[in-house]
């Protein structure tokens, strides 16, 4: 097939533009969908197990209000190492050790999906309320979701933090909101080749 250099061009140009045209919206989606489009709402309900993404106080205390209302048998601490999800802090806040399944390795929400997954998998659990902040609620939801393709039941339980958008958005809250648009961007095509 003999092409032109004038269709040649074309095509060119007409790539270009659609590149161009994708990377603007790509840039004002977060000002178009806002701060709040992050924050999905909680729908956690009493679970086989609770699994706890790294992070913050606010999740590990989210995570054992939780166990001891009776909402999951098991909390599996992923990302184990960091400071507020290891079997130490847990066992501080009165969740007994056998209680507790650590996952060491994750080092981000794509791995604390995986890997959780595989835990999950061999302890034939069937059902797991996710806990994690309410900012990283929306990719937490999109990731786990994707990753574990609907065979195991999740819900989603999110610990409130400093993020408000409600109120104006500080300096930091941008910051998050910014990295939490980033991230969601770039776990989509991630995710089609799970």
């Amino acid at each position: 097939m003999n092409f032109s250099i004038r269709q040649i061009k074309k095509y060119i140009l007409l790539t270009l533009a659609s590149t161009f045209m994708l990377c603007v919206l790509i840039l004002m989606l977060p000002f178009i969908l806002g701060a709040d489009y992050l924050e999905i709402k909680s729908d956690a309900k009493p679970s086989e197990a609770i699994i706890l993404l790294s992070g913050s106080k606010e999740r590990m205390e989210k995570a054992v209000e939780l166990y001891e209302n009776g909402w999951g048998e098991k909390i599996i601490l992923t990302n184990s190492k960091h400071q507020w999800t290891t079997v130490k802090k847990a066992t501080e806040l009165g969740v007994p050790e056998d209680d507790l399944i650590s996952e060491p390795h994750a080092t981000s929400t794509f791995d604390n999906a995986l890997f959780s997954k595989e835990i999950v998998e061999r302890k034939n659990i069937k059902s797991a309320i996710i806990v994690t902040s309410d900012y990283h609620s929306r990719r937490t939801r999109m990731t786990f979701d994707d990753i574990y393709d609907h065979q195991i039941e999740l819900t989603y339980s999110f610990a409130s933090s400093f993020f408000n958008p409600k109120d104006g958005l500080s300096k930091v809250e941008e910051f998050i909101a910014f990295s939490e648009y980033v991230k969601l961007f770039g776990y989509w095509p991630r995710l089609l080749f799970v």
